[in-house]
């Protein structure tokens, strides 16, 4: 058998805190995935969110605050900042998994966390992984934050 594979066989991080898991389960959660599409998708995508939620959010601020209607739109778009803020947050803690050498890991509980030292070959792997999916997914989100903020100033 492989030593790489009986490395990676024998490592005593749980599945679910291996930081391959992670980024595979977070390019499979449909809040956080968005960063993951094409560039016209993604655009669409924030675009149709924005047109869904906004009228509702409109009617509720309407019926229970005396802003106008512009300045409720300005309270829309900080808002959804921090959606785009709570996935840069996530991505960027999964890519941080991926390119350490070392892997903090719960086994039981809290309180007995261990470490885990990657081996060269898996940390060649994982840091390929970050520079070819995530550091774009990062850049895109880091990017549209930066949109939003600037569009907040200029309302």
């Amino acid at each position: 058998m492989n030593t790489n594979i009986k490395v990676f066989l024998l490592c005593p991080v749980p599945e679910e805190q291996k930081p391959i898991n992670e980024y595979i389960n977070i390019k499979q959660n449909r809040l956080l995935n968005w960063a993951t599409l094409p560039i016209k998708k993604y655009i669409f995508k924030i675009i149709s969110a924005y047109l869904s939620f906004f009228p509702i959010f409109l009617i509720c601020f309407l019926n229970l605050t005396p802003l106008s209607p512009f300045e409720i739109g300005k309270i829309f778009l900080i808002s959804s900042t921090f959606f785009f803020i709570g996935n840069f947050i996530r991505w960027s803690e999964v890519n941080k998994r991926l390119i350490t050498s070392r892997v903090f890991y719960e086994e039981g509980s809290w309180f007995d966390g261990k470490i885990w030292e990657k081996p060269f070959f898996l940390l060649k792997n994982d840091k390929l992984l970050s520079s070819q999916k995530i550091q774009p997914i990062l850049k895109r989100l880091s990017v549209t934050i930066g949109i939003h903020i600037v569009c907040c100033f200029l309302l």
